[in-house]
């Protein structure tokens, strides 16, 4: 009877403690991870992504000279922001201008030596921007691929791990009529998506 009662409470322990691991990792927040680690399995994203405005998004935030860049230039002047202004701490600007603005892994709120290499790593629209944060898609694949690894993911499947599919209404976060340089054009959803990067399988 003892025998029979210890296997008893010892399965019950061992459900609680499953049903704890289980609700720990669904409840577990997706952290940034930074585009060189989407690199590896999206090299040709992250390569044409390089050569667009949003991989110098933070860039576009420090003084502009006319000689420079006339094109910003003008943008900022026509958008009422002093061109020669430095507005790279400016929080209003970068949560559109950086990638998890004050988020786990993200774009620190305040820049120190300490957290400077990540502030670098993150400081520009990238994958994260538009995907999430990639921390928990990024483990299971991990984690599948040792399994198999020529595995290959839905994008239904990844969704379910943190995953965005990005669309319209995730990038007029960004580009609507409080951003100053946005509210003076039509954002063309489909249009601006086609230049983010080559859209390619792998």
């Amino acid at each position: 009877m003892r025998i029979g009662t210890k296997v008893v409470v010892g399965l019950a322990a061992a459900a609680v403690l499953a049903f704890a691991v289980a609700r720990g990792g669904a409840e577990e927040k997706a952290t940034f991870v930074g585009d060189a680690k989407c690199m590896k399995c999206h090299s040709k994203q992250v390569t044409s992504w390089k050569k667009t405005e949003l991989a110098k998004s933070l860039e576009s935030l420090k003084p502009t000279a006319e000689a420079d860049n006339k094109e910003l230039f003008e943008a900022k002047k026509k958008a009422n922001l002093d061109p020669a202004k430095d507005y790279t701490t400016d929080a209003a600007c970068l949560k559109c201008h950086t990638t998890g603005y004050g988020q786990d892994g993200g774009y620190p709120e305040k820049v120190t030596p300490e957290n400077e290499k990540v502030a670098k790593l993150m400081g520009s629209v990238s994958c994260e921007a538009c995907h999430g944060a990639g921390s928990l898609y990024l483990a299971y694949k991990n984690e599948k691929r040792k399994e198999n690894k020529d595995a290959t993911f839905t994008k239904e499947e990844l969704m379910k791990v943190g995953l965005v599919e990005p669309n319209e209404a995730n990038c007029k976060t960004c580009h609507n009529k409080d951003n100053p340089t946005d509210a003076l054009k039509e954002f063309k959803f489909e249009e601006a998506k086609k230049g983010v990067h080559e859209h390619v399988a792998k």
